[in-house]
């Protein structure tokens, strides 16, 4: 499983790309952005891309995503990962796009939008949620297209029983 994910690093004295931009530890000091790509069971670290601190955001990460998938290829050894995993940073159309271009398996949260809050409301009234797991979740999948996106897409939707017996959504 290939994990990705963006962390910001806080930067002091004079650093070649350092930049003011998102830094939720440091407000207002310049950092870096670091998307880290790594295999999630052992972290290990196949690739970093190191951004000004204004590149924080998945977009920037999407050619060097490209890049590492294409060399780690389909190829005799067969290196290319089973899963890409990611936040909902992640979860936009061009990181779709590069993954489904290379016919690339992936697991992404979603942001809790509105459109996405009313998917998941939707399928609570749903009788074919699969059987509870030994942590009492439980499985749906349904079809969302949300703006910006070219096309719908599978999503799965996955509640828990909380304390006090009440089903509540747990990640998209």
């Amino acid at each position: 499983v290939l994990d990705i994910d963006a962390s910001i690093k806080p930067l002091y004295g004079r650093q070649e790309g350092a930049e003011r931009g998102y830094n939720p530890s440091k407000p207002g000091r310049p950092s870096h952005a670091l998307h880290t790509f790594w295999v999630g069971n052992l972290r290990l670290v196949l690739d970093v891309q190191v951004s000004c601190g204004k590149q924080h955001s998945s977009v920037h990460a999407k050619a060097a995503l490209g890049r590492l998938l294409d060399e780690l290829g389909d190829g005799p050894q067969g290196r290319r990962p089973a899963l890409v995993r990611g936040d909902s940073g992640y979860g936009n159309e061009g990181i779709l796009l590069t993954l489904e271009e290379r016919k690339q398996p992936y697991l992404l949260r979603l942001r809790q939008t509105k459109n996405v809050q009313r998917l998941v409301a939707q399928q609570f009234t749903r009788q074919d949620w699969s059987r509870p797991d030994n942590q009492g979740c439980q499985m749906v999948e349904a079809q969302l297209q949300l703006h910006g996106w070219s096309a719908k897409r599978r999503v799965v939707i996955v509640r828990q029983r909380i304390k006090g017996g009440i089903a509540r959504e747990r990640r998209v």
